[in-house]
């Protein structure tokens, strides 16, 4: 497979919608900041189970979310303690938005954080009740948590997403089908 080179934008920005062919490779986008990098390893550990894990949600409610889903959210909270960051807290209407929109993207065979509808990251996360949306980052055909999380650091954008001390929440959201097999969406929020 090949891969596209990352490309980036910050929240506010209209991303340009682009069409994914099956010949393309597994890749990558944030809004604020959409980036696309090359894909990993299937061999690493996460998506292969779809076990649930539970996970304290902002309500301080327990909800139980898919293993792949709970490990990306460990690993991002990894990389934030890594620079003096407080640890994101899992959101569930972030979580709806995250997933639908990747289920969405490999039903429809595209890649964009647009919708084919015209809906941008900030009117689906606000269409699950959540007003303070403030990053997505998306990803295809990694087959692992730890292969996403893996290819998301190495991309400026995303990694900065990831990283930003202002994002309080997350919610993460795979989708399978599609060219490229696996979709991921972290929809980050500021409260």
């Amino acid at each position: 497979m090949t891969s596209t080179p990352p490309r980036a934008r910050r929240s506010g920005r209209p991303a340009a919608r682009r069409a994914m062919t099956t010949a393309a490779a597994a890749v990558l986008a944030a809004t604020v900041v959409p980036t696309a990098v090359a894909p990993a390893s299937a061999a690493t550990a996460g998506v292969a189970t779809r076990s649930l894990s539970p996970v304290a949600s902002s309500t301080g409610r327990v909800t139980v979310i898919d293993a792949a889903s709970a490990e990306v959210l460990r690993l991002v909270n990894v990389e934030r303690a890594k620079v003096g960051c407080p640890a994101v807290r899992w959101e569930p209407r972030l979580a709806t938005a995250a997933r639908l929109h990747s289920q969405d993207m490999a039903n429809k065979r595209y890649f964009s954080h647009d919708s084919l509808d015209g809906r941008s990251p900030w009117d689906r996360i606000k269409a699950q009740g959540y007003a303070y949306g403030s990053a997505e980052n998306i990803a295809a055909g990694q087959q692992t948590a730890a292969a996403v999380m893996t290819a998301w650091m190495k991309s400026t954008g995303h990694k900065a997403n990831i990283l930003a001390c202002s994002n309080r929440a997350l919610g993460v959201g795979v989708g399978r089908g599609g060219p490229y097999g696996i979709y991921w969406t972290q929809d980050f929020g500021s409260r």
